[in-house]
This record gives structure tokens, C-alpha cells and sequence, in this order.
């Protein structure tokens, strides 16, 4: 456990109890830790008794509050939580029934320790293939379901009023030691006459880096929209080893990855599969023949791009939201719509 969570356990758990003495905890509810969450959430929700959604992020209330959802702050005592995360320590107390899922797709970085998930009932896992990877990690409570927060996005057709092409960044976190922020942010503005370039960015990114894209002329920073609904208009989507890739795939977009050096966080599984699946570049100036070339050929790699969404999702269907709320139900019956 986290060592917040080690230290808060006696009085949280003592406060729980207490309070279960004059009143039985009856309530479930829905732990956001960023706004992002609820992306995941909101198509399992559809099929569930509303929760409350709590938070200990100032900035995740005002960004939900500012979205039209009420928020309420921790702590909070419930009889149960549900969250997007790997968190139990936020809820330290073993009488907490404690369900998660992740808020994005398959491991594209190494797991957190197996023993984060041993305070859970029940972990979602996108695929048979993430959870057979899990169990192989020593995780005993999960469950293959899918990916709920593509339910809205299967089987749409979504058409585009943008007169250029649209060019979807993404990037994860600079200091993973996995992202290759460094090689594109400050130059994007030479891209911005010829495309609709939008980027979406870790939350975790360097300031430094989100000022520069935020200040370049022609580019949109996405922040608090669905990078999703962006990724669904896109022509051409160019990332690193961010999660977010596996949803290009989901949506078959081509994608333009570049190769970044492997650390001690990086999974040759996603490796091989990236370099399967996507053109795979190492200098800013290997870009744009690479777009040309996406757009030029959109269907090249779409076998590819089949193969790996069949291994982070397993088949998609639209109705993920709906498997996990029906194994919601059997340990939380009282939250049936």
C-alpha cells in the first residue's frame, strides 16, 4: 500500500466504524481522480443508479463542476467505491468494497505492484491478453470485460467539416523517459499551414512544454475536451508509447510512433507491437513524408492495426459499459437502474 495510505488507515478505518455504528454505510461512490476518469466511467454509469463522485483534486472539482457534474470533496466514508485507478489508499480501510478498472487502454508501461490490487474485490481489465498479463504479475482479482470508453465511438461514423487534414500529437509524460515530447514540441508551427494539427498531452507533462505548445500559433492544446472525439475526426495520429495509441488502433487512424529508447518502465510487448502496427520514425525530419505517406495510403497497416486492437480490447462491441455494470450488480445489487 501507499504509505499515505498506511498512515491514514487507523484513524480513517476508526472514523468509518464509528460512523457505521450510528448510521450503516449504504452509500457507493465514484472516485475521479482527473476529469479523464470519467470518459471511462460515464458508459458503465448509463446502466447504473447514479453515484456521487468524489474527489481530493481542487483542480479535477473545478474542471467537473465547470463540465455541469456535482463533485463532492474527501473524505468521504462509504460503503463502497468505485474508481479508474489503482487508488484503494484514497479509501484505507478494509471494510470499503473497493471495484477499479484502469482509465486507459492495456499496459503500456510496466504494472504497479500486484500488491496495489490486493485491497480490490473486483479490477477490470481491457482484454483477455491484459488480464492474463496481470495474473502473470500475481493479480488475483481481475476480470477481461473491455473498454467502456470506447462504446460511443464504435460503429460511428463521424465525418469531418475541417478542410485540411487533421493531425492528432500525443504524448505521454516527459519524465517516464518514455515520451518524445522533446522532439517536436517547439517546431509544430512548421506543420501548422499544411494541417489541423490538435495535441493531447499527459497530465503529468512539464509546464515547459505545454507552454510552448500552447503558444504556438495554428495548434490547439487539448485540455478540457475528449481527446477521443479528436482521434475519431483525425487523418493521422503521431505518438510514443502513451496508452491512447491502442485507442488510434481501436478507431483505425495511422499511426506515425516515434522510436524512443527503451527504460526500465518499457514493456517489449508494446515494442513489438508498435513496431508492427505503426511507422516508425526517429528525427522531426522524417514527419512529414511519414504524414504524406498515412494519408496518401490510409489502409497500409490496417491487418496490423487489427491484430493489436484484438489484443488490448478483444472484440469490440459497444457494450463494455454494460459487462461492467452487470458485474458491478452482482456485488453491489442495490445500484440496479
Amino acid at each position: 500500500m501507499v504509505l499515505s495510505g498506511i498512515l491514514l488507515k487507523p484513524f480513517y478505518s476508526f472514523t468509518w466504524s464509528l460512523l457505521n455504528i450510528f448510521k450503516p454505510r449504504e452509500n457507493t461512490v465514484f472516485y475521479c481522480h482527473t476529469p479523464v476518469d470519467m470518459e471511462m466511467w460515464l458508459p458503465v454509469q448509463k446502466y447504473l443508479q447514479e453515484l456521487t463522485i468524489v474527489t481530493d483534486k481542487a483542480k479535477t472539482a473545478k474542471a467537473l463542476k465547470k463540465q455541469g457534474f456535482n463533485c463532492k470533496r474527501m473524505p468521504v466514508f462509504p460503503k463502497a467505491v468505485i474508481m479508474c485507478r489503482v487508488a484503494a489508499h484514497k479509501f484505507p480501510s478494509d471494510k470499503v468494497i473497493k471495484i477499479g478498472m484502469n482509465h486507459g487502454a492495456y499496459h503500456f508501461k510496466k504494472m504497479t505492484s500486484p500488491s496495489n490490487y490486493r485491497p480490490f474485490t473486483l479490477f477490470f481489465f481491457s482484454s483477455k491478453s491484459d488480464l492474463a498479463n496481470a495474473e502473470a504479475a500475481g493479480v488475483t482479482c481481475g476480470k477481461a470485460v473491455g473498454y467502456p470508453k470506447l462504446d460511443p465511438y464504435i460503429n460511428k461514423s463521424v465525418k469531418s467539416l475541417h478542410n485540411k487534414p487533421i493531425i492528432v500529437f500525443t504524448a505521454t509524460y516527459d519524465k517516464s523517459k518514455m515520451s518524445a515530447i522533446h522532439l517536436w514540441a517547439d517546431k509544430l508551427g512548421l506543420l501548422s499551414t499544411k494541417y489541423d494539427i490538435y495535441v493531447t498531452l499527459h497530465p503529468w507533462m512539464s509546464r515547459k512544454y505545454v507552454k510552448i505548445i500552447k503558444n504556438t500559433e495554428g495548434v490547439k492544446l487539448i485540455e478540457e475536451e475528449s481527446p477521443l472525439k479528436y482521434i475519431a475526426e483525425s487523418d493521422v495520429c503521431i505518438g510514443d508509447t502513451s496508452s491512447i495509441l491502442a485507442e488510434c488502433c481501436a478507431l483505425d487512424k495511422p499511426i506515425i510512433t516515434w522510436k524512443v529508447p527503451a527504460c526500465e518502465r518499457t514493456v517489449p510487448e508494446i515494442e513489438e507491437i508498435l513496431a508492427k502496427c505503426t511507422w516508425q520514425i526517429s528525427t522531426f525530419e522524417e514527419l512529414e513524408p511519414a504524414i504524406e505517406r498515412c494519408l496518401a495510403h490510409p489502409e497500409e497497416l490496417r491487418e496490423e492495426r487489427r491484430k493489436a486492437s484484438s489484443i488490448f480490447f478483444d472484440e469490440l462491441d459497444g457494450q463494455a459499459g454494460l459487462r461492467v455494470a452487470n458485474e458491478i450488480l452482482k456485488i453491489l445489487p442495490e445500484l440496479k437502474k
